[in-house]
């Protein structure tokens, strides 16, 4: 049952946002708020299982990527820059701000991951360069570039309530970063 109610919680989550109510989610479920709440005493924990759900299935999904041999270096870092939990792929950027202003304490969890979770990233980033097919940069403002983009696109969002799809935002975000804004042309005169 707990599985069932994760998984429609989910669903909300994507409807409304992490500001769902308890009694939206039980009626949902066609059962009683009560009965709900034996599964879950309060909100909080729910929204605690759910991010650790999505932690672990991003943990998975970086796993899998930096471990598949039909991809290269670079298709790997892509993949790895834009994972968001399969659940959530068409969540908006701003369910990320309501997560922060609303349940500060599930958010601090899911921030510590956005700041901690690199190492395969690096990883990839360090064999890059030693192969010569990544220039040599400071990896640690890259870090910090992407979550500050990260960061300041949800308040963005917030602020202008549109809908950007999260999935949307990191694809363009991370294109940029990896990109950059240059065609190959720059240096020839028109």
């Amino acid at each position: 049952m707990k599985d069932r109610i994760l998984k429609v919680s989910i669903s909300e989550a994507e409807r409304k946002g992490f500001r769902f109510t308890m009694g939206d989610l039980a009626k949902q479920l066609g059962m009683s708020t009560k009965t709900l709440y034996g599964y879950y005493p309060s909100k909080e924990e729910l929204l605690n299982e759910m991010i650790d759900l999505a932690i672990h299935e991003l943990k998975l999904k970086e796993n899998e990527i930096l471990h598949d041999s039909t991809l290269n270096l670079v298709e790997k870092l892509q993949k790895c820059l834009v994972l968001i939990p399969a659940d959530f792929t068409f969540a908006q950027l701003i369910y990320l701000e309501e997560l922060q202003r609303y349940y500060p304490k599930q958010w601090e969890t899911l921030d510590k991951f956005i700041h901690e979770q690199w190492s395969g990233i690096v990883s990839l980033l360090d064999e890059g360069i030693a192969t010569n097919k990544i220039r040599p940069f400071n990896k640690e403002i890259f870090i910090e570039v992407y979550i500050g983009g990260l960061y300041r696109l949800m308040d963005r969002a917030s602020k202008n309530r549109n809908m950007i799809s999260l999935q949307d935002t990191m694809q363009e975000m991370v294109d940029i970063l990896m990109l950059g804004i240059l065609n190959g042309n720059v240096n020839e005169e028109n």
